[in-house]
């Protein structure tokens, strides 16, 4: 959710680059005196944008950032971060403890931090976390939206483990996730599904509307790794549906494919849409499409380890927002095809022509949509991010989740 491993490769000299522009230059926009005096300390991987669904759930999770400060280890985009009140990347990647000690009380200094949450994906995240508690003396929140310990590598186990037991709050995406670290590390974690802004979900049931093509579907969001998407086309190539994409960058990075080939083959990638249009351009369609992992060991471990544990913030978007039938693609074991499931909220096929041709036949029936439709609207009211904030906040005071909203949630057992 925060990149793919081949936008990591392409960056990799980019943030090279980063290391002598941070050393020669001031931090980024912001000025000693333009900190909040109190403040809450968010530590990512990367940017916090809309490029990416880790940082599309922290502006629905932090609409309110006046009293944020962003740390982040890398740089993995070409545009800068707009949330937090301020910004600040680690100028190197490989800095010791006392060196990060030294860049945060040069940034922070006159500001009292009172809590920190943080969102580990590269080795420097959790280093980064626990300088700010240790320095601070302030209660740290862990929420590990993506795998790079359990099924993928990237953060040791020592450091992992230094994490987790110093945080007084532990979260995950999902179910599979909780379950995936509670069996490795004997720690509990808590359940917060990614949410979505009160200001766009649909509380009545969004009725299929009249007209529409069947044979033409919604992809929304990324789609982590080429494996998947020359699946999809191969799939969709002669299967009689086509599918309108729209993506979070108008060029994916990461992916190879030729615009008029993909198009030949039933896929249409869309210009980026904002987030406050998602209800309207998705009321266009009569389903979803949700590429996932097959799980066979061909893909990476990294994108492997993405369909597995993490569910992609698209799928309560799409519920929530316009209560579309989805088709999820690939393994039944991924996050994805679980959450769908557990809901009842679709179907789940192989990457096969006539298993997708005969998923979509059933889900493209009028009763099997108004009863999808109307199950996902009672679902959505769980799905709003209002006060998202304060539950993270009250349940990092309690040391446990303040109250089972989520759990009970997401308690159905698939």
């Amino acid at each position: 959710m925060v990149a793919s491993p081949l936008v990591m490769a392409e960056k990799a000299r980019a943030r090279l680059k980063s290391v002598v522009t941070s050393l020669r230059d001031q931090p980024e926009d912001v000025k000693a005196t333009a900190l909040p005096n109190e403040a809450d300390v968010v530590v990512t991987p990367c940017e916090v944008n809309q490029l990416h669904g880790t940082g599309t759930l922290l502006f629905r999770l932090f609409p309110d950032f006046s009293s944020i400060i962003s740390l982040r280890t890398s740089n993995f985009y070409d545009q800068p971060s707009t949330f937090a009140a301020a910004n600040f990347c680690l100028p190197m990647g490989q800095s010791t403890r006392p060196e990060i000690a030294a860049w945060i009380k040069w940034w922070l200094h006159g500001t009292r931090v009172r809590r920190v949450i943080c969102f580990p994906y590269l080795p420097m995240d959790p280093v980064v976390a626990i300088v700010l508690k240790e320095l601070f003396h302030a209660p740290l929140c862990t929420y590990i939206m993506d795998d790079k310990n359990v099924c993928a590598e990237g953060i040791s186990d020592d450091l992992m483990r230094e994490l987790l037991s110093k945080s007084e709050l532990r979260l995950v995406i999902s179910p599979e996730m909780g379950g995936a670290y509670e069996k490795k590390y004997g720690m509990k974690f808590w359940l917060m599904p990614p949410l979505v802004p009160e200001e766009i979900i649909q509380r009545r049931p969004c009725a299929l509307r009249p007209g529409l093509s069947l044979q033409r579907g919604v992809l929304l969001g990324n789609i982590w790794g080429q494996r998947w998407l020359d699946r999809l086309r191969e799939t969709f190539r002669h299967s009689g549906y086509q599918i309108d994409w729209y993506c979070n960058q108008k060029k994916p990075a990461g992916l190879i494919f030729d615009l008029q080939e993909l198009e030949q083959d039933g896929i249409r990638l869309m210009e980026p849409v904002n987030e406050a249009d998602l209800p309207g351009v998705l009321s266009q369609y009569p389903y979803a499409i949700v590429p996932s992992d097959t799980l066979d060991g061909e893909s990476s471990p990294s994108v492997q380890a993405i369909a597995e544990l993490s569910l992609p913030s698209r799928i309560p978007t799409m519920l929530a927002t316009s209560h579309l039938p989805m088709l999820v693609l690939g393994h039944p074991d991924t996050s994805a095809a679980r959450f769908v499931r557990r809901f009842e909220l679709g179907e789940v096929a192989p990457y096969e022509t006539s298993a997708v041709q005969a998923a979509l036949q059933r889900l493209s029936d009028g009763p099997t949509q108004n009863q999808i439709r109307a199950r996902a609207a009672e679902l959505t009211p769980s799905f709003s991010s209002l006060g998202a904030a304060d539950w993270i906040w009250s349940s990092l005071a309690a040391g446990q989740a303040c109250d089972g909203r989520y759990e009970k949630l997401m308690a159905a057992g698939v």
